[in-house]
């Protein structure tokens, strides 16, 4: 202070000298963050192989939580449940594959957000994945037959993921959303009237709403990329 006056010019060496290290701090941490999504990127997960001792049946309904941010912020808002993503196990070209709708797993930049048939290996591959589990309802034959039919018949169209996650339009769907209305074509309400409500969103169906269905009981539980899996 000199002359009633604050002097700061004496101080500013070490405020720029803070500033460089914050710039350069920061820069490594950009240059961390950017060489951890490359390695991520490589191939190096493991696929779900399904043991001889695992008998699958059309409509058997498949589980899912990953790491990924999608996968993170569904299960922050689904207190009730520990499952981010769901689809409908189906027999399809000669495989159990998996149908479900999933945002942000394009195979080509081209493709868009859209109803999948994967093999259940791929749906619960290691980099999507790091626990689920199968669930069944014992069904009546013609019942089964239903769904494989149904199932099918979504997956020709080609339908895209539902953005607006409006469960009341059938043009497209969201994974949930799907699984439920699946069900519905057999006189089921998985959701047995539960829905979530978040601000800006419509009523929404969450993996827990399904998950809890009575009468649904747990048939495989799969933990990844260990492997490890646990028959219930």
């Amino acid at each position: 202070m000199e002359n009633g006056k604050l002097r700061v010019d004496r101080c500013q060496p070490c405020v720029k000298g803070r500033s460089r290290w914050t710039l350069v701090s920061t820069f490594f941490v950009f240059v961390l963050i950017f060489l951890f999504a490359c390695c991520r990127q490589k191939d190096d997960y493991q696929l779900f192989v399904i043991p001889d001792t695992l008998e699958l049946h059309t409509g058997d309904i498949a589980f899912r939580t990953g790491e990924s941010m999608v996968s993170r912020s569904v299960t922050s808002v689904d207190t009730a449940g520990v499952y981010s993503h769901v689809g409908m196990v189906i027999w399809h070209d000669h495989q159990w594959c998996v149908l479900h709708a999933v945002p942000n797993e394009r195979a080509t930049k081209t493709e868009k957000d859209s109803v999948k048939m994967e093999p259940i290996g791929v749906f619960f591959r290691s980099d999507r994945a790091v626990e689920g589990c199968i669930c069944r309802l014992p069904l009546a034959p013609g019942d089964t037959l239903k769904l494989l039919k149904k199932g099918e018949e979504i997956y020709s169209r080609k339908l895209l993921f539902d953005k607006s996650f409006d469960d009341q339009d059938t043009a497209a769907f969201y994974c949930s959303e799907l699984v439920w209305f699946l069900y519905q074509q057999i006189g089921l309400d998985l959701t047995q009237g539960r829905r979530h409500r978040l601000p800006f969103f419509p009523p929404l169906i969450f993996c827990s709403d399904l998950h809890s269905y009575s009468g649904l009981h747990e048939i495989y539980h799969v933990l990844l990329p260990s492997k490890k899996i646990e028959k219930k």
